[in-house]
C-alpha cells in the first residue's frame, strides 16, 4: 500500500471512534447493577479495557435479536433488544478506556458432592479464577438439602444443587434469587455384577419393588445416602412411586443400609456390602474409571431418572444474607451461561470416557439439539414453564435476555 493512502486510512480509524460517539449520542439504560458494580458495560469481556476485543464482540453478535440463535445479551450495550451501531458507538465513545481491578474478594459457593468429586468443579474454578484472578472460589461439598441449609444462613454466596423439588421453596421462601439451569445428566442404578436380585433392564420401579421382595428374603440389600441430597431426594421419589414407605424401610429393615455420607462413599459402601444404589453417571464413572468400585448398571439412564443441574444466588434483600457477596455470585452465575463456562461442562469428560458427563443446558437450547431431552428437563425441573419466575428474579436483566426463558 501506497504511504499516500496509508496516512488517510490510519486517520479515518482514528476518527472511526469520534464519528459514531457523536452520531449516536444515545444513553445507556442497562439495569444489571451487579456487572456496573464491577465495570461499565461497554467493557464487555470484564478485562477493565474497553478495546478491539469488545469490538469484536459486538461484531460477531451484529445484526442479532433475542430470538436469534448467536444472540448475545452482553452485545447489546442499550439494552434496546438488537445490536447494531448504536452499541458500536457506545463502545466507540468510550474506546481506551482503562478501570481498576476490584479488590480480591472469595466467592463461596455449596455444592453438592456429585460435582466436586467428579472434578468439574476444580476445572471451573481454574478457569474462572484465570479470567477474574481477584475471585477466589471457594466450594463447600454438601449435599444438596445441607448446601441449602448452608446458603439460608448466609454461610454461601450461592448453591450448585439438583433436586428442583427443594430449589422451589429455596425460591419462595426469600432466600434465594436468579435460578438458571446449567446442565443435566441422568440417575443411574448400580448393583453387584451377578445381580442377584435380577433387577437388569427393569424399570426404576419395578427394580426398586424387587430388590424390596428380595431384601426381606436375605438376598439383596439397598445402599442409600440418606443425607437429603439432590440424589436421596429422588430416591425418596421413587420409592413412592414404587408404592413403598421410605421412612419405615430406613429405619425398620435389616436389609436397607443408610451412609448418610456423599456419593463416592456410598458407591464404596455398596460395592463392600454387594449391594445396590442409586447414583448420578457421572460419579458412577469417575469411581469405576478410578478402580474403587466393581459394579455394573442394572437400571439404565430413562426418562424417570433424569438429573438436573441449577444454580442460585442469595438474594442480598433477605436478613441473614445481607452480607453475602451478590456480585461476586452474579459474575460467577453469568459466567457458567456464557461460552466459556457452557464449554467447559460440554467437553468435561470426554478424553476419560469418550462422552462428556454432563450435558450442557444452554447448547441445548440454542441448537434444539434434541428436543425430547429438552422436553424431559423443562417438565421435570420448571417452575411454571420458567427457569426462575419473575417474582424471584433481582438485578438479573442479561440473565433472561435469551429468547427461550
Amino acid at each position: 500500500m501506497s504511504s499516500k493512502l496509508k496516512k488517510p486510512l490510519i486517520l479515518i480509524v482514528c476518527m472511526l471512534p469520534l464519528l459514531l460517539s457523536a452520531y449516536y449520542g444515545i444513553p445507556i439504560v442497562r439495569a444489571d447493577n451487579w456487572r456496573n458494580a464491577i465495570t461499565i458495560p461497554e467493557d464487555i469481556n470484564i478485562d477493565f479495557t474497553v478495546n478491539l476485543k469488545d469490538l469484536a464482540i459486538v461484531a460477531r453478535a451484529f445484526g442479532t435479536t433475542p430470538v436469534s440463535q448467536t444472540w448475545n445479551p452482553d452485545a447489546d450495550i442499550n439494552n434496546d433488544g438488537v445490536v447494531n451501531l448504536r452499541d458500536i458507538a457506545l463502545v466507540a465513545r468510550n474506546f481506551g478506556w482503562k478501570g481498576k481491578m476490584p479488590p480480591s474478594t472469595t466467592l463461596t459457593v455449596s455444592s453438592t458432592t456429585s460435582l466436586y468429586e467428579t472434578g468439574v468443579e476444580d476445572t471451573l474454578k481454574t478457569a474462572f479464577q484465570a479470567q477474574y484472578p481477584w475471585i477466589t472460589i471457594n466450594f463447600l461439598s454438601q449435599g444438596t438439602g445441607a448446601a441449602i441449609a448452608t446458603a439460608e444462613r448466609g454461610d454461601a454466596d450461592m448453591v450448585m444443587v439438583h433436586a428442583p423439588s427443594s430449589e422451589l421453596p429455596f425460591l419462595t421462601g426469600g432466600y434465594g434469587v436468579n435460578r438458571k439451569i446449567i446442565a443435566s445428566n441422568f440417575f443411574i442404578m448400580v448393583g453387584p455384577q451377578n445381580d442377584p436380585a435380577n433387577v437388569n433392564g427393569s424399570t426404576p420401579v419395578a427394580a426398586l419393588q424387587k430388590i424390596k421382595t428380595l431384601g426381606e428374603e436375605g438376598k439383596a440389600i439397598w445402599v442409600s445416602r440418606a443425607d437429603g441430597s439432590g440424589t436421596n431426594t429422588k430416591e425418596i421419589a421413587l420409592w413412592k412411586e414404587a408404592g413403598i414407605n421410605y421412612t419405615q424401610i430406613s429405619t425398620e429393615t435389616s436389609w436397607f443400609k443408610s451412609t448418610g455420607q456423599g456419593m463416592t462413599a456410598t458407591l464404596l459402601v455398596a460395592n463392600e456390602l454387594g449391594g445396590y444404589t442409586l447414583s448420578d453417571t457421572a460419579s458412577y464413572l469417575t469411581n469405576t474409571h478410578n478402580g474403587n468400585i466393581q459394579m455394573t448398571i442394572v437400571v439404565q439412564a430413562t426418562k424417570d431418572l433424569l438429573n438436573v443441574y441449577s444454580v442460585i444466588v442469595d438474594n442480598p434483600l433477605y436478613p441473614t444474607e445481607t452480607n453475602t457477596n451478590f456480585d461476586a455470585a452474579m459474575l460467577f452465575e453469568h459466567w457458567l451461561v456464557s461460552s466459556p463456562g457452557e464449554n467447559i461442562i460440554a467437553n468435561y469428560g470426554t478424553s476419560t470416557f469418550g462422552s462428556p458427563l454432563f450435558t450442557p443446558f444452554l447448547p441445548l437450547v440454542a441448537n434444539n439439539a434434541n428436543s425430547t431431552l429438552l422436553s424431559w428437563i423443562k417438565a421435570y425441573a420448571y417452575f411454571n414453564g420458567t427457569e426462575c419466575p419473575t417474582a424471584y428474579r433481582y438485578d438479573a436483566s442479561l440473565l433472561y435476555d435469551y429468547s427461550w426463558d
